[in-house]
Parts: structure tokens; C-alpha cells; sequence
């Protein structure tokens, strides 16, 4: 196959504490703030009456990409291929993450739960809806390499 490159616009930036990958659960639980440009004020009408959103943006940092990987970078989990994987280095490093609204003030969004570097471009934001996004009678699937004290 042979597809044509594919080029998006940041439709803004994520500030947080992370400048350096950490410990996702840590970045997880810590404030983050969602800057959209000021001309999609527009487009932000109404965000503030979801409590969760989608946050897509693209892994600025990511460097290269293998097609086996140990998951979670532990070598003690057999490899498997990386879109088996939750890693950040991928052929296309987009995230995509389900947040916590915390505040929305003017084109700044306050979340909680986001894996994202200081400065990633945001790519998109959707609203999360359960009755949509959350599939019907699907318990939580897990890492065959999870272990509970992973959390």
C-alpha cells in the first residue's frame, strides 16, 4: 500500500508539569491545562458541560519506533507487537486520553488524567460520551503482563 502523508494544525497545547516522560499513573494524577486557540473560541461552546473529555495530540518527544516492544519497557514481559502496546513511540505518535474537566475558563481547559508532555500539541478534543464511547457489556480488559499492584 502506499498512502499520501497526512498533515494536521494543532488546535493548541498542553501546559503541565512534565517536561520529561514520568510515571503515567503519577502524570495522570496531576493538573493539567488544555490552551486552544483563540480562534476556536467558537468551538468551545458547551465543553463545559461534559465532565470528561477526549484529548488527542501528538507525541512531540517520541523518537523512532520498534515493531516489537516490551510493554511498559519491561523486559520481564515477553514482547509483542506495539500496536499491542500502549507505547508512545508508534509509526503516527498521536495520544489519545479520556480527562477529567476540572474548569474551563475562556481558552484555558483545567483537566486531571493526562499522559501528555509540556508543550504537545493538541490535535482534537471530543467530548466523552458514556452511552457512545463506553462499549455495551465489555468488562475492563487487562494487560496479559498486568499485575494488580500495578494499579
Amino acid at each position: 500500500m502506499n498512502f499520501e502523508p497526512v498533515i494536521f494544525t494543532p488546535i493548541g497545547v498542553v501546559h503541565c508539569d512534565f517536561g520529561e516522560p514520568a510515571d503515567p499513573k503519577t502524570m495522570r494524577n496531576s493538573l493539567s491545562t488544555l490552551e486552544i486557540d483563540e480562534k476556536y473560541r467558537e468551538a468551545l461552546a458547551g465543553i463545559e458541560n461534559y465532565r470528561h473529555l477526549f484529548v488527542i495530540y501528538y507525541i512531540h518527544r517520541a523518537l523512532g519506533y520498534d515493531l516489537m516492544v516490551h510493554p511498559m519497557g519491561d523486559e520481564s514481559i515477553p514482547k509483542r507487537g506495539l500496536f499491542a502496546t500502549r507505547t508512545p513511540r508508534r509509526p503516527n505518535p498521536i495520544g489519545l486520553t479520556v480527562v477529567e474537566v476540572l474548569n474551563v475558563e475562556g481558552m484555558k481547559i483545567t483537566v486531571t488524567g493526562l499522559d501528555a508532555l509540556d508543550g504537545s500539541p493538541i490535535l482534537d478534543i471530543k467530548p466523552y460520551e458514556e452511552h457512545y464511547d463506553s462499549p455495551r457489556g465489555v468488562e475492563a480488559e487487562r494487560d496479559p503482563g498486568y499485575s494488580p499492584k500495578d494499579g
